[in-house]
């Protein structure tokens, strides 16, 4: 087994001007940068090694190039609790987003989308926080990283 500490430990480490993963970041929801078409599995292992002992799955709403469980079972994971669905198996991401936050049976939702309407995202972040469900944005976009920066911006009046 590989040793999934080690790889948690030296992802959770990095300082913030080391990384560009951190971009948007609430008590429940993460936006974390990552190249395009790029899999994020220190993240991804990061991920799951956080939920794995709570109750609820770990849902990933994937792209087509993400590889199956098979992918992460040289790691020390409880993968009985990671669900994947490709995206493309997806009719209406919105819905199915939705009810995995509103659901007490998911401990943690993630998804590579990179462009959400404000309104959309807000209410995803609040349905994060109503029903206390981790929501994790896989975002490759460099736009989003700048809109993120503005809305952290203090208010000027």
């Amino acid at each position: 087994m590989l040793n999934i500490n080690k790889a948690v430990q030296t992802y959770s480490s990095l300082k913030p001007n080391q990384s560009q993963h951190l971009i948007g970041q609430t008590a429940f929801y993460q936006r974390l940068q990552v190249t395009a078409g790029q899999l994020a599995l220190p993240e991804l292992l990061f991920i799951i090694q956080q939920h794995q002992q709570q109750s609820g799955w770990v849902l990933l709403l994937a792209p087509t190039q993400l590889p199956d469980k098979s992918t992460f079972s040289g790691f020390d994971l409880d993968m009985s609790k990671v669900l994947m669905i490709q995206q493309k198996q997806i009719s209406n991401i919105d819905t199915v987003l939705c009810d995995a936050l509103s659901s007490s049976t998911c401990s943690a939702v993630v998804v590579w989308q990179d462009q959400f309407s404000e309104s959309s995202l807000q209410h995803y972040q609040q349905l994060a926080e109503q029903y206390q469900t981790c929501f994790y944005q896989m975002s490759s976009s460099k736009k989003t990283e700048s809109q993120s920066a503005k809305q952290t911006q203090p208010a000027h009046h």
